[in-house]
């Protein structure tokens, strides 16, 4: 599914392997406004001061560090998703007054998030490929995340995101800073995106299974 996993098969299997990343459901429309594309002026600084991270709220997926730099910078964030083992209490525990948790949210939901949040922050370590990273870029969403596994083959450092070196909050908080003194267009996140579409997967699989 990632080229990260391919490198991990070489290492413990001594075998090769072909990559073909999994298909990601995108919204049907473009979160962006026909005027909005046609002249450009789509640019992150035109999106709201929201910050979003969620998806499977267990504690490998390091929210604490997305929740320590939004209240260290004391910016609004919105934290979405199912608990899992109850870790969901201990970063209510952490939380500042500009912390909001919204729990499970639907498909429908979700992309409504990406469409209105400056950016996703995806702390997680040595994610496979993280798919929802690639939702939210499908929406014009940025992403901030930490530069480890799948994460750096799918966000564009400086286009379609900011990816820090140091799984801690500083890092995280400098790449914040580091997003917004930038100006990335929605519609370049949005086109990275349709590389991890269904269409292209059902393509690669049919390329794959016509050489049997």
């Amino acid at each position: 599914n990632s080229s990260t996993t391919s490198s991990r098969i070489q290492k413990f299997y001594r075998r090769d392997s072909i990559v073909i990343n999994p298909p990601v459901e995108v919204p049907t429309a473009s979160p962006l406004s026909k005027g909005e594309a046609a002249e450009g002026r789509e640019g992150l600084k035109t999106r709201g001061g929201l910050y979003l991270t969620g998806g499977r709220l267990a504690r490998a997926k390091r929210y604490d560090i997305a929740i320590a730099a939004c209240n260290k910078l004391g910016l609004p964030l919105k934290i979405f998703g199912r608990d899992f083992a109850g870790y969901t209490d201990e970063l209510k525990a952490m939380a500042g007054s500009t912390i909001e948790f919204v729990g499970e949210v639907s498909e429908s939901e979700k992309w409504k998030l990406f469409s209105g949040a400056r950016a996703y922050i995806f702390p997680s370590d040595n994610e496979d490929f993280g798919i929802v990273s690639v939702e939210s870029q499908a929406c014009g969403c940025p992403v901030i995340g930490f530069r480890s596994g799948g994460i750096a083959e799918t966000v564009i450092d400086g286009q379609t995101g900011v990816l820090f070196d140091d799984l801690t909050v500083n890092s995280c908080v400098a790449a914040i800073k580091k997003l917004e003194k930038l100006d990335i267009k929605p519609s370049v996140c949005i086109t990275n995106a349709q590389n991890f579409s269904k269409e292209i997967f059902i393509s690669k699989i049919k390329k794959l299974t016509s050489g049997f």
